[in-house]
C-alpha cells in the first residue's frame, strides 16, 4: 500500500505540473500575440507622422508604457525629445566649460541655457500629459521646439561657427521628435 501512496503523490505532481505549463505557455502565446498586435497598431501610427522611424524607435523603446493607445505614446515622443534635450544641456554646458575662444563661448552658453529651459519645459509637458492636459502639453512642446532654434540661431548669429556634431545630432533627433510629436496631438483631438 505504502508503494500506491508514493505513486498517487508522483501523479499528483506531474498532472499539477503540466496543469502549471500548459497555463504558462497559454499565457506566453497569448502575451505574444498582444505584442505583435501591439506593435501593427504602434507602426499604423507611427506610419502617420513624417519621422516613422523616429516614432517606431522611441516608441517600442519605452518599457513602461502600458497602452498603445496615443496618449501613451504621445507621452513616450516626449519622453524621448525631453532626453534629447537633456542630452543636448549637459553637451552643450560641457563644450562651454571646455572652450576658451570668447564667441564659442557665448555660443555654448545660449545653447546650454536654451537646452536647459527646453528639457524642463518638457518635463512640465510631461506632467500636463499625464493629467491629460493635452492642450498644454502641447504648448509645452511648442516653446521646447523654440528653445531649440535659439541654440541654432545663436550659431547662425556667429557666421563661420560651425554647431559641433555632438550636439546637432542631439538637437536634430529632438527636433525630429517634434515632429512626430505635433502628428500625435492632432490625433488626440
Amino acid at each position: 500500500m505504502e508503494c500506491f501512496k508514493y505513486t498517487n503523490e508522483v501523479f499528483f505532481f506531474i498532472t499539477v505540473t503540466q496543469i502549471f505549463l500548459l497555463v504558462l505557455l497559454l499565457s506566453a502565446s497569448k502575451s505574444t500575440v498582444e505584442a505583435d498586435g501591439d506593435k501593427t497598431i504602434i507602426t499604423k501610427l507611427c506610419d502617420e507622422t513624417l519621422e516613422p522611424e523616429v516614432c517606431l524607435n522611441c516608441v517600442l523603446s519605452d518599457t513602461s508604457r502600458e497602452t498603445s493607445n496615443v496618449s501613451d505614446m504621445t507621452h513616450s515622443i516626449l519622453f524621448c525629445m525631453y532626453s534629447q534635450t537633456t542630452y543636448a544641456h549637459a553637451t552643450a554646458d560641457h563644450l562651454f566649460q571646455t572652450t576658451a575662444a570668447v564667441v564659442l563661448k557665448e555660443v555654448f552658453r545660449v545653447c546650454k541655457d536654451v537646452m536647459f529651459s527646453a528639457s524642463n519645459t518638457l518635463w512640465d509637458g510631461l506632467t500636463k500629459m499625464e493629467a491629460s492636459d493635452y492642450k498644454k502639453a502641447h504648448v509645452s512642446v511648442r516653446l521646447a521646439h523654440a528653445d531649440l532654434f535659439q541654440c541654432d540661431f545663436a550659431f547662425m548669429k556667429h557666421g563661420k561657427v560651425l554647431i559641433p556634431s555632438e550636439l546637432l545630432n542631439y538637437m536634430v533627433e529632438a527636433k525630429r521628435l517634434f515632429d512626430v510629436a505635433q502628428i500625435m496631438f492632432l490625433l488626440l483631438d
